[in-house]
Protein backbone atom coordinates (compact mmCIF):
# COMPACT_ATOMS: atom_id res chain seq x y z
CA UNK A 1 0.00 0.00 0.00
CA UNK A 2 1.27 3.35 -0.72
CA UNK A 3 1.61 5.98 1.72
CA UNK A 4 -1.26 8.17 -0.45
CA UNK A 5 -3.30 5.29 -0.42
CA UNK A 6 -2.80 5.29 3.56
CA UNK A 7 -3.90 8.44 3.90
CA UNK A 8 -7.03 7.75 1.94
CA UNK A 9 -7.37 5.45 4.49
CA UNK A 10 -6.96 7.39 6.78
CA UNK A 11 -9.48 10.17 6.15
CA UNK A 12 -12.15 7.36 5.46
CA UNK A 13 -11.35 5.74 9.00
CA UNK A 14 -11.72 9.71 10.26
CA UNK A 15 -15.10 10.58 8.52
CA UNK A 16 -16.33 6.75 9.40
CA UNK A 17 -16.03 7.71 13.19
CA UNK A 18 -17.60 11.36 13.53
CA UNK A 19 -21.20 11.33 13.77
CA UNK A 20 -23.78 11.05 10.83
CA UNK A 21 -24.95 14.40 10.74
CA UNK A 22 -21.08 14.89 10.07
CA UNK A 23 -20.24 12.48 7.85
CA UNK A 24 -23.91 14.05 5.60
CA UNK A 25 -21.93 17.50 6.20
CA UNK A 26 -18.49 16.15 4.73
CA UNK A 27 -20.07 14.58 2.05
CA UNK A 28 -22.03 17.42 0.74
CA UNK A 29 -18.95 19.41 1.16
CA UNK A 30 -16.84 17.12 -0.66
CA UNK A 31 -20.02 17.26 -3.87
CA UNK A 32 -19.23 20.72 -3.84
CA UNK A 33 -15.89 20.96 -4.00
CA UNK A 34 -15.67 17.95 -6.75
CA UNK A 35 -17.92 19.75 -8.98
CA UNK A 36 -15.72 23.04 -9.01
CA UNK A 37 -12.65 20.81 -11.09
CA UNK A 38 -14.81 20.53 -14.28
CA UNK A 39 -15.66 24.14 -13.87
CA UNK A 40 -11.93 24.78 -14.29
CA UNK A 41 -10.89 21.80 -16.48
CA UNK A 42 -7.23 23.70 -17.00
CA UNK A 43 -6.71 22.89 -13.29
CA UNK A 44 -6.80 26.33 -11.26
CA UNK A 45 -9.32 24.80 -8.79
CA UNK A 46 -6.72 22.03 -8.10
CA UNK A 47 -4.10 24.23 -7.31
CA UNK A 48 -6.67 26.80 -4.92
CA UNK A 49 -7.24 23.40 -3.30
CA UNK A 50 -3.78 22.64 -2.48
CA UNK A 51 -3.14 26.27 -1.67
CA UNK A 52 -6.03 25.88 1.14
CA UNK A 53 -4.67 22.46 1.81
CA UNK A 54 -1.31 24.01 2.59
CA UNK A 55 -2.26 26.94 3.86
CA UNK A 56 -4.23 24.81 6.60
CA UNK A 57 -1.51 22.25 7.82
CA UNK A 58 -0.12 24.83 9.17
CA UNK A 59 -2.92 26.02 11.09
CA UNK A 60 -3.15 24.86 14.68
CA UNK A 61 -6.69 26.64 14.78
CA UNK A 62 -8.09 24.18 12.44
CA UNK A 63 -9.55 20.91 14.03
CA UNK A 64 -12.41 18.13 13.53
CA UNK A 65 -14.18 17.23 16.51
CA UNK A 66 -16.38 14.14 17.23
Amino acid sequence: MTADEQTILMFRGLIASLPEESQAKVKQAEKQIRDLLPIYPEGEAFVAMGLIGAELQGDEMVTVTK
